[in-house]
């Protein structure tokens, strides 16, 4: 007798379409992979809905878009799909979207949390220094937008959240949906490999200059705490800090205003920061990380924090501070207390001092690239076919 094992079609839903270097980008685009590979079990890809940013400039435009017409695109869509029998689950792939929460959904709906950063500001003290995480005082119509969200996430079947720490956010706003720890995956062996699989160097990475150098990524938001790392690299000696070279990935504009990354870099006498911008395809970063002899990463609070595990999937060294959510990633000797200027610049004299003593290219560290595979995506992929089918158990009952 052959057995028939019936496999659930998922929907995926977010607004515009972002790339895959982003965070958000990253974590859908491998939920979507593992779903359309068939990788997590009893569940398949049935489709995805969302939209090209692109097509709608004009900010009353997208943001008709946002409120209006897509989650009405998404609202039919799931309820004829799942009439027609190609739709058992939507997962709104992250929390910016819950707004595309249908009301009375003919299906469970589930949102991946990465923060609530946005939906519930706060300020952060590390040593003496005060971080605003998320905008304090947003202008009316995205305090409408949050508003939405907040009623979106209530209406959840499931909250499946990156970290422990966005987990007992969650368990503490919304106390009333349920909300499990999933922590977002990686194909390790892609980044372990990469150099052997695409062995021709492109982007910036072809013309580092000579020297130690150092891979930031990341945005100019307050938590990324750019001044911080600018005020530990402009004490270093000089002739240290003229063999360092800083590159970073990421808008070199504050989005709350104040002065640029490069401004601060001149303000603290770092003598060479290097802004890469924004517009890396996703091998040019592979090799940003690849040629850099360590990834900087002091940031005051993430969700998750995809750099420093994609930079240790590369076997590259990483510096981060030792706080949530980072901190549930790495090794112990790869995090630094947030607030120790000292044990920062230590930690960067230790990283130049290696490279002094190196001969020929980077070897990759395989310890690091060992640790990383606690983050594989087959350890996701299992974890997400266990949540779905709880969900799905408890909502029959």
């Amino acid at each position: 007798m052959v057995r028939v094992v019936m496999v659930k079609s998922v929907i995926l839903a977010r607004g515009g379409v972002l790339g895959r270097n982003t965070g958000l980008g990253g974590a859908h685009h491998n939920l979507l992979v593992a779903l359309k590979n068939g990788n997590i079990k009893g569940y398949q890809l049935g489709a995805t809905c969302e939209y090209d940013l692109a097509v709608k400039t004009n900010p009353v435009k997208r943001l008709l878009m946002r409120w209006w017409s897509h989650p009405r695109v998404v609202k039919r869509f799931v309820n004829s799909s799942a009439t027609s029998g190609n739709c058992d689950i939507l997962h709104i792939t992250d929390q910016e979207q819950a707004h595309l929460v249908p009301k009375n959904s003919k299906v469970p709906v589930v949102v991946t949390v990465h923060d609530l950063f946005h939906l519930f500001p706060k300020q952060v003290k590390i040593g003496q220094e005060i971080i605003q995480v998320g905008e304090a005082k947003p202008p009316i119509y995205r305090s409408r937008d949050l508003k939405k969200l907040k009623s979106g996430l209530m209406r959840a079947d499931l909250l499946v959240c990156d970290s422990r720490a966005t987990l007992s956010d969650c368990k503490n706003y919304f106390p009333n949906v349920k909300s499990i720890c999933i922590p977002l995956g990686l194909d390790i062996d892609a980044f372990a490999n990469f150099a052997q699989t695409d062995s021709q160097v492109i982007g910036p990475a072809q013309n580092l200059p000579e020297g130690c150098n150092l891979l930031i990524v990341g945005s100019h938001d307050p938590r990324k705490r750019l001044k911080f790392i600018c005020e530990v690299l402009g004490g270093l000696d000089d002739l240290i800090k003229n063999e360092v070279h800083i590159h970073h990935v990421g808008n070199a504009e504050c989005p709350y205003g104040g002065p640029s990354s490069h401004q601060l870099a001149k303000q603290n006498n770092v003598q060479n920061w290097y802004g890469v911008g924004t517009n890396l395809s996703h091998q040019e970063l592979m090799w940003m990380r690849i040629k850099s002899d360590a990834l900087l990463f002091p940031s005051g609070s993430e969700g998750f924090g995809y750099p420093p595990l994609e930079s240790m999937a590369c076997g590259t060294k990483v510096l981060c501070s030792n706080l949530a959510s980072h901190n549930e990633l790495m090794p112990d000797n790869s995090c630094i207390e947030a607030d120790d200027i000292d044990a920062w610049r230590k930690a960067i004299v230790e990283i130049h001092s290696q490279w002094k003593q190196r001969e020929g290219p980077i070897d990759a560290d395989q310890e690091l690239i060992q640790y990383s595979r606690n983050f594989s995506m087959s350890a996701f992929n299992e974890r997400m076919a266990e949540a779905y089918l709880m969900m799905e158990l408890e909502l029959s009952v």
